[in-house]
């Protein structure tokens, strides 16, 4: 009787110890998320990665757009330089000044050209009379060697070379003075530089002031630089991991950054993903660590020409006053089916389940729809290749395939930077919001 009971309260007690281990299982697996390899993940292998829909459009979970940093510059500008072997007298402009075409820009000094140009003059004198003396001294030369004895013909030919050598030489001296002479006399009779084009100077080179800009800091060494008319832009960056997301002829939302609710309506006429911004003071990370480039993209606007030049402004996508209004897919994440659309989502058991969605406008230029109902910010979908089905279980880690090499790790496209530098305007867009970061 005694054994009979013993073996009931093992039994009880197994099965309270099972039934705790697969309690802790279940909370582990499926309200934690967390994956246990020793345990296996549901099936065999049997594991979709999934991303929230947030994270794959780089937006905040409000459905706000990327933010990213942007400096107003101008489209076109024009670089001014002298004549290197030139004096200039005079200079008639400074950084910030209108001009137009035909505005007076610098003059050289006229004194010192007269006098290069008189000197010149001489030189072709003495050039042209040395070639006239050497063609009538080898004309000489000639005749005595027609009626000179044998033995002395030789020493004659040798003097002959010798002059006919000399004439050459004064030949050539003689094309480069009168080139010379016609350039200088051009100097004198234009020697007012004046603008090509409509513009502003931004900036004027000097001996002792070799960083004159007016509302940026410029790195050409033109004497003169000059923005060609009121034809501005917006210049951007945006990180590698989400310059997918932009394309030229996007709309965007250029604000500014003083005032929230200054905006203007602008588009992406220009990407360049083939030159990396070299930065050297910042970095954008990826979820693994490793640095990540920066390139620029260039936004024009017909409502910006009160802005100066080198305004720092936020840029963001979409129409003013629309931001986040709707969720925007893009349309490879969707899956048509019997005349119904869906993406494969995570439930709230945490498996793959075919979530139908009502698809609104389509924007061709980025190929993605607008999602009327049945998808939020914060879902969790997965991409729908081959390999993903209902029921498989849903996660957002990454597993070692079979040959025991672990995948990437996801991107994290919000890392925070730790800064230690002075404090700098440009340096805050990168810190406070990354290239693309949301609020």
């Amino acid at each position: 009787m005694k054994k009979r009971k013993t073996g009931w309260i093992i039994v009880l007690i197994v099965a309270f110890v099972a039934a705790l281990l697969c309690g802790a299982y279940f909370v582990v697996t499926r309200v934690l998320h967390v994956d246990l390899p020793f345990f296996g993940s549901g099936d065999d292998g049997d594991v979709a990665y999934v991303q929230t829909v947030a994270k794959i459009l780089g937006v905040g979970y409000t459905g706000r757009s990327n933010r990213y940093s942007g400096v107003v510059e101008a489209k076109e500008v024009i670089e001014i330089n002298p004549d290197s072997t030139l004096t200039i007298e005079t200079c008639f402009v400074a950084a910030g000044d209108a001009v137009s075409v035909g505005t007076p820009l610098f003059q050289y000094d006229v004194d010192s050209l007269t006098l290069s140009y008189e000197q010149t003059l001489i030189d072709i004198t003495g050039l042209e009379n040395t070639i006239r003396t050497a063609i009538e001294e080898s004309e000489s030369l000639e005749k005595q060697i027609a009626r000179a004895r044998a033995d002395k013909q030789y020493e004659l030919k040798l003097k002959l070379q010798e002059v006919q050598l000399t004439q050459k030489k004064s030949e050539y001296e003689l094309k480069s003075k009168q080139k010379q002479a016609d350039q200088l006399k051009e100097a004198i009779e234009d020697s007012i530089v004046k603008s090509p084009v409509n513009g502003r100077v931004r900036s004027v080179r000097t001996e002792n002031d070799a960083n004159n800009m007016f509302g940026t800091s410029d790195t050409s060494n033109a004497y003169i630089t000059i923005v060609a008319g009121s034809d501005f832009c917006v210049k951007g960056k945006v990180n590698e991991q989400t310059a997918h997301t932009l394309s030229e002829g996007m709309i965007v939302t250029i604000r500014s950054r003083t005032n929230e609710n200054e905006t203007y309506r602008g588009e992406i006429y220009r990407i360049n993903t083939e030159e990396p911004i070299k930065e050297n003071n910042y970095y954008s990370y990826d979820g693994g660590g490793e640095q990540s480039s920066k390139y620029a993209f260039y936004v024009s606007s017909d409502e910006i020409g009160h802005l100066m030049m080198g305004q720092h402004v936020y840029i963001e996508l979409g129409e003013p006053d629309k931001q986040g209004s709707s969720l925007v897919l893009p349309s490879y994440y969707l899956v048509e089916e019997e005349g119904r659309h869906f993406v494969y989502a995570a439930n709230a058991k945490n498996r793959i389940e075919k979530r139908t969605v009502t698809l609104g406008a389509y924007m061709e230029e980025t190929d993605s729809y607008e999602i009327i109902d049945g998808l939020t910010y914060t879902d969790r979908i997965a991409f729908p290749d081959e390999t993903v089905r209902e029921g498989m279980t849903a996660s957002e880690t990454v597993y070692a395939d079979e040959t025991g090499m672990l995948g990437e790790e996801p991107m994290d496209f919000e890392a925070p930077i730790d800064m230690e530098e002075p404090f700098d305007a440009e340096q805050l867009d990168e810190t406070e919001f990354g290239d693309g970061g949301w609020e």
